[in-house]
């Protein structure tokens, strides 16, 4: 018998295989560092938020808590390691200092850490006003619960209309734009909570926020039948 012909290895597939799945690695690695980079919000903004923390069972009717102070830095700067935080001034600030609290990590767990704050479903407690506790807590015969009630647009919020409610994982929470409103809630589910009395103050800090009021789109524009028996302003002519 003849000697066995010499096998002939392929390299080339193997090599094209690994340049695909490099190429694919480089693909994923563009998109989501664009993705990050296109995240808000980003290292670059600044926005407000106005917040209060209500009690239901604070006396007849519920009450607003007093707002956070915070601690303060030896230089006197609210103590803030994220870019997430307030100046005791019932508006929540949010300016990433670090890709840590930007984007989808621009959580209220970042705002908690530097107001010092522990939020569960067993209640919150801060310095500014102690414990308040949901277990066993009951307002207008319904049991109460720890929420975070958010309004996508501060300005032109209504109480009984918010965009979301959650009922766990408070941390997570995330701030989507500048201008929202939160109430941080001990209250029965879906219950109306007032609005943060600070909501008109955002515009002070975000004059921005200006140009986002509901404002007409166009002329505006009249019915031509109208009834001339319905009282209304006349303006009389030169005759």
């Amino acid at each position: 018998m003849g000697a066995a012909a010499p096998r002939r290895v392929l390299i080339g597939f193997p090599a094209v295989v690994v340049l695909i799945i490099l190429a694919g690695v480089a693909v994923v690695a563009v998109a989501r560092a664009q993705r990050d980079a296109e995240a808000r919000p980003g290292l670059s903004d600044h926005w407000h938020s106005a917040y209060t923390v209500w009690d239901c069972t604070d006396g007849e009717g519920g009450g607003h808590q007093p707002i956070l102070e915070g601690r303060r830095n030896s230089q006197g700067y609210p103590y803030d390691p994220e870019g997430i935080h307030s100046h005791s001034d019932g508006i929540i600030h949010i300016h990433p200092f670090t890709a840590n609290a930007a984007g989808e990590d621009a959580t209220m767990s970042k705002f908690f850490e530097s107001m010092f704050v522990t939020m569960d479903q067993n209640g919150i407690t801060a310095e500014e006003f102690g414990v308040i506790s949901a277990v066993g807590a009951v307002c207008d015969e319904q049991p109460a619960v720890m929420q975070v009630v958010r309004w996508s647009d501060a300005l032109s919020a209504v109480a009984a209309e918010p965009d979301e409610r959650v009922y766990e994982d408070f941390g997570k929470v995330r701030f989507k734009k500048d201008g929202e409103a939160f109430t941080i809630a001990l209250a029965p589910r879906d219950a109306v909570v007032p609005l943060p009395l600070t909501v008109s103050d955002l515009l002070g800090v975000s004059p921005s926020l200006v140009a986002d009021l509901s404002q007409p789109e166009g002329p505006v524009e009249f019915e031509e039948d109208f009834d001339e028996d319905v009282p209304g302003v006349r303006v009389e002519g030169d005759g």
